[in-house]
């Protein structure tokens, strides 16, 4: 297999070394000298067919940045100048430009202004779903998943680490977080509703997203992280209520409800309430604060500029807390 793989490496290397600009597949385009973790046509001219896949990063006339997907590859493509084409998610293109890398993920970076650099449509593709794998499978094996749209499962939000404050988030373009031995990378080009309402609500989550790289070894081979697209890739399963610490017993009606939810309660002490509720992607859609009293309590939450769908009502009452699931329904 050693001797397969070294054999085709060497044709490649004859075919780029041959042709000006080189039609060949992403995932040929894919294929890396194991000595330095980069592609065997890193720095040529190529054409590359494929779909794209997630959202144009740069939907205004600042440039263009998607994921290509490939036979079973996927490739960045990045440009700093605007093409004719306005991009979506399943579009088939052709692009033409220089095969590159940012510290290990490898791009196909378009100028504008170089000749025969270009984006063209080509019509409609299919979108396959993401590919199911491990926090194990991309750190052991990133490269087959750099750039592809993966699935992690079963991801404890209550673990995670680094996402920064709200307040602090309109200082930073990007940012990385994790759990555990998973790391987020969270672009703002990328995913501009993740500067909007926090992390993600406390829960257990399926997460999907880009295989990416960041690595500044010597063989870059390493520095992979799961960047999501859009907030809507964090999939609550679970709002792990055998988690709650100090629970509150509650009576939370109508469920499903239209304009205005009830949360009755007998608080141990007097002190201060507040409600969230945030929809299954971790977005705050309401917070409410006020006052309960020793004795019983009637909470009236109006829901009535909630979209219908499911929701995660957290309420905290004088230091005791409740996490249940209200469907909204007008």
């Amino acid at each position: 297999m050693k001797k397969l793989t070294t054999l085709f490496v060497m044709m490649l290397a004859v075919v780029f070394a041959t042709n000006a600009q080189s039609i060949i597949s992403i995932d040929s385009a894919r294929t890396n000298d194991p000595a330095t973790g980069i592609s065997v046509a890193n720095g040529l001219t190529v054409q590359l067919t494929g779909v794209v896949y997630g959202p144009d990063a740069y939907p205004t006339s600042n440039g263009h940045q998607f994921m290509l997907r490939g036979a079973t590859k996927s490739i960045k493509v990045y440009s700093k100048g605007r093409f004719q084409y306005s991009l979506t998610e399943g579009d088939s293109v052709t692009v033409v430009g220089v095969l590159n890398h940012y510290y290990g993920d490898a791009e196909v970076k378009l100028a504008y202004t170089h000749a025969g650099d270009t984006i063209i449509r080509l019509g409609a593709g299919t979108v396959a779903p993401p590919t199911v794998i491990t926090t194990a499978d991309l750190n052991s094996n990133g490269e087959l998943y750099e750039s592809s749209l993966v699935e992690i499962d079963n991801i404890d939000m209550a673990q995670l680490q680094n996402w920064p404050s709200s307040g602090t988030l309109s200082t930073v373009d990007h940012f990385s977080a994790k759990v555990g031995g998973l790391y987020f990378y969270v672009d703002s080009f990328m995913s501009p509703d993740f500067w909007v309402g926090g992390a993600p609500a406390a829960g257990i989550y399926n997460v999907v997203g880009f295989g990416s790289q960041y690595s500044t070894a010597a063989a870059l081979n390493n520095g992979y992280s799961l960047q999501p697209r859009r907030r809507a890739d964090f999939i609550l399963q679970n709002v792990g209520v055998k988690d709650i610490a100090n629970p509150l017993t509650a009576s939370v009606y109508p469920n499903p409800a239209a304009t205005k939810v009830t949360a009755a309660f007998n608080s141990d002490a007097d002190g201060e309430y507040t409600v969230r509720m945030t929809d299954l992607t971790g977005r705050v859609a309401l917070t409410q604060e006020g006052h309960v009293v020793n004795g019983d309590n009637a909470l009236y939450i109006n829901t009535a500029s909630l979209s219908n769908g499911m929701y995660i009502l957290e309420l905290t009452a004088a230091g005791k807390n409740l996490i249940t699931k209200i469907n909204i329904a007008k």
